[in-house]
């Protein structure tokens, strides 16, 4: 038989792989634009067609090339139109969630790529041609990522990326076996996967699912708050930053991302008052909701009124009345950011005079009548005194003290009543609820009651997926978060029925110590509610969380916790200490395996005669392969002596001949090896002798210098 004939069984098994390990690539992809879209349907569809029609374009790869491009753009037709047709069907019928995707740009583009992709599965013409498939099959992951299910989505891309992998590295190999078989090389000389290769290929996949652990699993962990943000690196002239210094007039935009997934929230105290204690401590208000974060839609905040330390904000906010007045007097128990807590709307503040002068130009009131300094931190031990107004604000429904004065409806910001479009389902279920509802008091109430009564308040909710709108998340999948969850779904289905809502982030509390006679606020009566505006009472807050107290985190989940936020907080400490572990598992791995293959020579008597010799001349493998001559596992122990007294190339590298002192230990030492190994006769204590006294010698020799050759 002809070195042809017996290559070409050969590359059938070459192609094959490729085939398989592309359509195993296109199916994962498949599947994931199906559950992203909400349709398993869709996804098993699609995925069976791809593969069908990798199989199809395998066993056509042979036929004439226009009859294998009119029969595959036949079957591609009607495999793409099927699948168009289900789609187009579960859309119609609102079936699952796909019917929304039409309002997602990415869902549709990656829909009407599935079904392109599911036809041109069909009408591969060659081999060269198949790894294009993975273009667009990972760009779909790309666009779908975001949504569905994140497990799912992990799932699919973990069968993707490595028969990907093999796909591309197939496809190399294949490139350059014509060339081989037709100048009449024999099969051994093919370029094929060996052991090696597979090995190689091996290593790069267990590489790149480190590195993508390392930058998804922090981002599935906290949701869209942590997704990686690229910036440019900015290179700057004198000039240039006089030419731009105009330019930046604006403070840096707030914002508050939703959905963050797990919280370990500690005992520490932040802040300590004395005064009439208050339910809430209003910091920071947003109002504009985007689908994954708040932020303030007051992008240049004025300077408040300051003199000699006294800041004040009665000419912008005038207080309800001067008998409702509250003081407090504050302390920073830990360094935290300059933000000015009050209960209700802050009306003066007494600053350390030294304080004032740093915050000069450089703190700030906003439109909500919130005062805050962002790139300045309240040290640890700061005192001042605060003058706020709770009255200008009512706790809660019901409860307010006189007519405030409140103005119509119309002459409110716009950005009160704003839903974004990846909230919809969110309003539909507001008018829903409160269908049977007449004042905007009542449709509050029905909103508050459902959420209570629906939903379960815990720290340790799933994080949102990327793409996702957290507010939907919480509703419709989850339905399980912490107070900013609860707040975020009560501000958007209060605006879907046209009450005005902004949402609020402070302390909720505070707890009395005997010891200082003051009350304490403690990380972890960090806080989030609502405040609506309800038309002739004015800005009410509302606290749509559940009541009760929530259980401590047990040890073992909060060490968890802090390892997950180590990870995101660290990405690039987390991941070498991630790759100094793999290397040092590595490591050990070779080593074991090492020791295992000396421990099947030697008995289990390690002060055995014969085992003494056999590892004496295991050592001296050792020692020589250190020098660049190791053993090959073809070689016998004459052979190897052999070969060690030439010299020579010693793969692929030239190594010189060893010296005459050198030599004669080891090959004194090869024949108490052999006759230990293979001899009929047992080894006596002195034949045990004589090999540790020639490894000696050899070690003696072998640390001197050699010839060069």
């Amino acid at each position: 038989m002809s070195s042809f004939t017996r290559a070409r069984p050969t590359v059938e098994r070459e192609e094959a792989s490729l085939y398989a390990a592309t359509g195993v690539a296109l199916s994962a992809a498949l599947l994931c634009v199906g559950w992203s879209s909400g349709s398993p349907r869709v996804g098993l569809l699609g995925a069976a067609l791809v593969a069908v029609g990798v199989g199809a374009s395998w066993h056509l790869r042979h036929w004439d090339r226009s009859r294998r491009l009119l029969l595959g753009v036949l079957l591609g037709s009607l495999a793409g139109g099927s699948l168009h047709a289900l789609i187009t069907w579960e859309i119609a019928a609102e079936i699952g969630q796909l019917y929304q995707t039409m309002g997602y740009i990415g869902l549709s583009i990656a829909l009407r790529m599935a079904v392109l992709l599911v036809g041109f599965s069909f009408v591969v013409l060659n081999r060269d041609m198949l790894p294009f498939c993975l273009v667009p099959a990972i760009s779909m992951f790309g666009l779908t990522g975001g949504r569905g299910s994140a497990m799912v989505v992990f799932a699919c891309f973990l069968v993707f990326l490595p028969a990907a992998l093999v796909s591309v590295g197939q496809a190399m190999t294949l490139s350059g076996m014509p060339a081989n078989w037709r100048s009449g090389e024999s099969p051994s000389e093919i370029s094929r996967w060996r052991p090696r290769h597979w090995l190689m290929l091996s290593i790069l996949i267990l590489g790149i699912m480190l590195l993508g652990t390392v930058i998804y699993f922090p981002a599935v962990t906290y949701g869209t708050q942590y997704y990686w943000q690229l910036t440019m690196m900015s290179f700057t002239t004198p000039g240039l930053d006089r030419f731009a210094s105009p330019l930046r007039l604006a403070e840096p935009v707030r914002t508050y991302a939703v959905g963050r997934g797990p919280i370990a929230p500690t005992e520490r105290p932040l802040l300590s008052f004395e005064g009439e204690p208050a339910e809430l401590w209003r910091g920071q208000v947003y109002d504009i909701y985007s689908g994954t974060a708040w932020r303030s839609s007051d992008e240049l905040p004025l300077p408040p009124r300051m003199v000699e330390g006294t800041m004040s904000v009665q000419g912008r906010f005038p207080p309800t009345s001067e008998e409702g007045l509250a003081r407090h007097s504050v302390r920073a128990e830990e360094d935290i950011g300059l933000v000015l807590y009050s209960p209700g709307q802050l009306q003066e503040a007494v600053l350390p005079v030294d304080l004032a002068q740093q915050l000069r130009g450089r703190i700030s009131v906003d439109k909500f009548g919130c005062v805050a300094a962002p790139d300045a931190t309240l040290a640890r031990g700061t005192t001042y005194e605060l003058v706020s107004d709770p009255g200008a604000i009512t706790r809660a429904l019901g409860r307010v003290r006189g007519d405030l004065g409140a103005g119509p409806l119309q002459d409110l910001d716009e950005t009160y009543i704003r839903i974004p479009l990846s909230a919809r389902r969110a309003a539909t279920l507001a008018r829903r609820v409160t269908a049977d509802a007449e004042t905007q008091q009542e449709r509050l109430q029905a909103l508050v009651s459902h959420l209570q009564e629906s939903y379960a308040y815990t720290l340790s909710p799933p994080a949102t997926p990327l793409g996702e709108d957290a507010v939907d998340y919480f509703l419709f999948r989850s339905r399980r978060g912490y107070c900013d969850l609860f707040a975020s779904a009560l501000a958007i289905m209060g605006r879907a029925v046209g009450i005005p809502t902004r949402f609020v982030t402070g302390f909720a509390g505070g707890q009395y110590d005997p010891e200082s006679g003051r009350y304490l606020l403690r990380e972890s009566d960090a806080h989030a509610w609502v405040e609506a505006y309800v038309e002739g009472r004015g800005w009410v807050s509302v606290d749509p969380a559940p009541g009760g107290d929530v259980p401590p985190i047990p040890p073992l989940q909060r060490a968890l916790l802090s390892l997950r936020f180590f990870v995101h907080d660290h990405p690039v400490a987390a991941g070498a200490l991630l790759a100094a572990v793999a290397g040092a598992l590595l490591v050990m791995l070779v080593l074991l395996r090492r020791a295992r293959g000396e421990a099947s020579l030697l008995s289990p008597d390690r002060n055995d005669p014969r085992s003494i010799v056999l590892r004496a001349y295991a050592r001296l493998a050792r020692m020589l392969s250190r020098t660049g001559r190791p053993r090959q596992a073809s070689q016998t122990p004459f052979e190897y002596l052999s070969a060690l007294e030439a010299g020579g190339v010693w793969r692929s590298r030239p190594v010189s001949p060893l010296s005459a002192d050198a030599l004669a230990p080891i090959r004194s030492l090869t024949e108490v090896f052999l006759l230990a190994r293979y001899g009929s006769r047992p080894v006596a204590a002195e034949t045990a002798d004589t090999a540790l006294h020639h490894l000696t010698e050899a070690r003696a020799a072998l640390a001197r210098p050699q010839p060069r050759p």
